[in-house]
């Protein structure tokens, strides 16, 4: 009996052994199943780790080497900024254009003189350069109709023309100097400032004109005896003597038209006569000479006179 009863626990023993057995191998099983799979997931992470420590360095040299091309291009920017301490010349350059640009004149009401029907005087008109001096009453009152048109289509017509022209020019340069501070083609920003001759400055040429608009108001005043108000009073006469020779030229031309005029229609005018003093005889308005005549050894010099106060000069044509 206790035989048996010791085989009985000696096969339970075992029967336990083995399940016991069992049950460890397989719980043994799946720890080395989840430690392997611990041990794949490690590996693959570490190796994105390193892939991704791969990547960030290439990055980071990759930006270092663009930062290091940036400060290339930025320096080489930095050469052809053609701008950099120009903003005052360039301030100083749009505000002369801006100052170069004229006004236009508006017309300007030229008196007609008052004819008479018969003749009031009875003068020898001087010898003209342009009007004859013996000429019917048709003629005369025709000469004295367009004589107001002569000197407005030169002072209104001629000169809002130039004064037209002048301020294109600086309208264009205007557009120039904006280009510079708006512009992005820095090529041609550079083109622009370096060659400042193709960026005109209007100044002198606004002075021409202007010095051109004073002598047309010196004409006006020269016949008609009026008062003009010169808008530049601060002009300066710094101009060649060829270039003011060319300037007064015209006007020259018209003031001796305009006085022919006047020369001419003396007898039918009043406020004018004709004098001889000191071997010329002068053609005069209230005491102011506008021409004179002089006949020495056989030739003929008629003077032509236009100006205000002393600044008269004169235009002459010798005859034999």
């Amino acid at each position: 009996m206790s035989k048996n009863i010791k085989t009985f626990f000696s096969f339970v023993f075992i029967i336990l052994s083995l399940i016991l057995s069992y049950l460890g191998f397989s719980n043994l099983k799946k720890m080395d199943s989840s430690y392997f799979n611990l041990t794949r997931e490690n590996s693959s992470l570490i190796d994105k780790k390193d892939k991704s420590e791969d990547k960030l360095k290439n990055l980071s040299q990759d930006i270092n080497l663009k930062n290091t091309k940036l400060e290339v291009i930025e320096n080489e920017l930095e050469k052809f900024n053609v701008l950099k301490n120009k903003s005052a010349e360039i301030e100083s350059l749009n505000k002369e254009l801006e100052d170069s640009k004229i006004s236009f004149e508006e017309n300007k009401s030229f008196k007609s003189f008052e004819l008479s029907r018969e003749k009031t005087n009875s003068y020898l008109p001087l010898n003209g350069n342009f009007i004859d001096k013996d000429l019917s009453m048709e003629d005369i009152e025709d000469n004295l109709s367009i004589l107001p048109f002569f000197i407005d289509s030169y002072y209104t017509y001629n000169l809002n023309k130039s004064i037209g022209k002048h301020n294109i020019k600086a309208y264009e340069n205007l557009g120039l100097v904006d280009y510079l501070l708006n512009g992005d083609n820095y090529l041609l920003k550079s083109i622009l400032l370096n060659d400042s001759s193709k960026i005109s400055r209007l100044k002198d040429e606004k002075d021409s004109i202007l010095k051109k608009e004073e002598n047309l108001l010196e004409v006006s005043e020269n016949i008609y005896g009026v008062n003009t108000n010169f808008r530049n009073k601060n002009l300066t006469d710094d101009n060649s003597s060829k270039d003011k020779e060319e300037n007064d030229s015209q006007e020259d031309i018209l003031n001796a038209l305009c006085l022919d005029i006047l020369n001419s229609s003396i007898n039918y005018l009043k406020g004018y006569e004709i004098i001889n003093e000191d071997g010329l005889n002068k053609f005069k308005a209230n005491d102011k000479i506008l021409m004179t005549e002089k006949i020495e050894e056989k030739k003929l010099t008629t003077n032509y006179y236009r100006g205000v106060d002393e600044k008269a000069y004169t235009i002459s044509e010798e005859k034999e």
